[in-house]
C-alpha cells in the first residue's frame, strides 16, 4: 500500500525543519497524539547538513483495534535519515514483533519540505506500507494506514506550532 501525505505548514521552511529535527520533537508528537502512548529518544547524531534520528514508539492499545488485541503491545523502531541541505530524508520503521512476525511487515519512505506561497511549508510524507498475513494483510495495512495519517496529521499541527 503507497500511501502520500502532504500538508500545507503555515511557517516558513527553516523554522519548520529546526523543529521537525529538535531532539525532542518525537516526546511532543507522542504527548499530542491520540494514536500513540509514548516515545523515547533511542539515538540521535549531526554532522555537517546530515542528521539521523532514531526513535521508540508506542502505540495506544486501541488505536489499532481488534486485528492487534494479541499482541502485548504495539512498539517500533523509527530511523530517519535527513538531509539539511535537500530538506528532505528517508525512514525506515522497525516494529518490535517475534522475528517471524517483523519479517512480514514493511514500512520506508520519504519525507520532504519544499518552500510554498507566502512563506508557508509544504510537507509531503510518501510511504510504502505491506504487510504479508493472510487473510488479514489488507485490513491491517487499513487499520495501520489510519493510524499514521493520525500521526502525520498531528505532527503537521506540531510544526505549524512549533514546540518549546
Amino acid at each position: 500500500m503507497d500511501l502520500l501525505f502532504e500538508h500545507i505548514v503555515p511557517r516558513d521552511l527553516a523554522l519548520v525543519e529546526a523543529t521537525l529535527l529538535s531532539r525532542g520533537f518525537a516526546l511532543a508528537l507522542a504527548s499530542s497524539c491520540p494514536a500513540l502512548a509514548g516515545a523515547r529518544g533511542v539515538d540521535y547524531a549531526s554532522e555537517g547538513d546530515a542528521v539521523e534520528r532514531v526513535t521508540w514508539f508506542r502505540a495506544m492499545p486501541d488505536s489499532l483495534g481488534e486485528l492487534f488485541v494479541l499482541l502485548p503491545a504495539i512498539t517500533w523502531i523509527e530511523r530517519v535519515r535527513w538531509s539539511r541541505e535537500a530538506h528532505s530524508g528517508r525512514f525506515e520503521v522497525a516494529p518490535e514483533l517475534p522475528l517471524p512476525m517483523a519479517r512480514r511487515v514493511r514500512c520506508e519512505g520519504t519525507y520532504s519540505l519544499e518552500p510554498a506561497a507566502d512563506g508557508t511549508t509544504l510537507r509531503r510524507v510518501e510511504i510504502a506500507l505491506s504487510i504479508r498475513a493472510p487473510l488479514v494483510a489488507r485490513a491491517a495495512e487499513q487499520r495501520l494506514a489510519g493510524m499514521l495519517r493520525t500521526i502525520f496529521d498531528t505532527e503537521a499541527a506540531l510544526l505549524a506550532q512549533g514546540i518549546e
